[in-house]
């Protein structure tokens, strides 16, 4: 039952990053799908019982977590490096 809920948060993640009207919508859109495609892959990982389910949902996180840290950047302005 509660993979239905996570469906209709990823869909309606999905339709904000879609439709977002500004930009930083589509960022915050975009890191909460992935958020709710780790928690399904993290609720199939307890299911089955397999690690590599969890491998797979960390590599997702850290992805989405340096895809962020790049955008912020990049419109922040900071490019003192």
């Amino acid at each position: 039952m509660i993979e239905y809920l996570f469906a209709l948060a990823g869909l309606l993640a999905a339709a904000r990053t879609v439709l977002g009207p500004s930009f930083a919508d589509r960022m915050i859109s975009g890191g909460a799908l992935a958020s709710v495609v780790v928690m399904l892959i993290s609720l199939q990982a307890v299911r089955t019982g397999s690690d590599f389910y969890l491998d797979i949902a960390i590599i997702i996180s850290l992805l989405s977590f340096t895809g962020t840290l790049a955008v912020a950047r990049f419109l922040g302005g900071s490019h003192d490096s």
